[in-house]
């Protein structure tokens, strides 16, 4: 092997390891906004989805958590992401929900186009892991859509729902 492949390689790594760590403290951030928000919102039914967002943030986190040891990476919530995700969540809980929904809807649509072309970081066989995040945010995306569009019945949440892991408290 080249000096030069080594060195590329090695630099794919450390490219894959620190965005398994940015996308690990988005969760950490993500959890801790949708747990804010719920906490702060006086609807029942949003509460209740605002809990399901939550979880879903929660899991993605420990989904990436054995990805993350596998390159060496430590698993530490940071503390400042957990306390700005609550601040947000907390301004975020009496928002307007179609507001929220339109928010969220710009925003994560850049995160699932961001998300998109990250997962060429992934080194062989790892793939599988990017494409869980992306899809992940593709979920939250369809649920803010959904919801703008007037799907009030749950099956906003459809898209959510179907990446919960089976071995999961509900």
């Amino acid at each position: 092997m080249t000096k030069e492949y080594l060195e590329s390689s090695h630099a794919a790594a450390d490219g894959y390891r620190s965005y398994l760590v940015e996308r690990y403290q988005g969760e950490v951030y993500g959890e801790a906004l949708f747990q804010a928000m719920a906490a702060g919102c006086n609807d029942a039914g949003r509460v209740g989805k605002l809990r399901l967002l939550e979880r879903l943030e929660r899991e993605t986190k420990e989904f990436l958590r054995p990805a993350l040891v596998e390159t060496g990476g430590l698993p530490t919530e940071s503390a400042e992401r957990i306390r700005e995700g609550q601040t947000l969540g907390s301004q975020l809980a009496s928002a307007p929900w179609a507001d929220l929904m339109q928010g969220f809807q710009q925003e994560i649509q850049r995160f699932v186009e961001e998300f998109e072309a990250a997962e060429s970081l992934a080194p062989a066989g790892q793939k599988a892991v990017l494409q869980h995040v992306t899809a992940h945010e593709r979920a939250l995306l369809l649920f803010a859509t959904r919801e703008l569009e007037g799907n009030l019945e749950n099956d906003s949440l459809e898209p959510v729902i179907a990446l919960f892991r089976e071995d999961s408290a509900a």
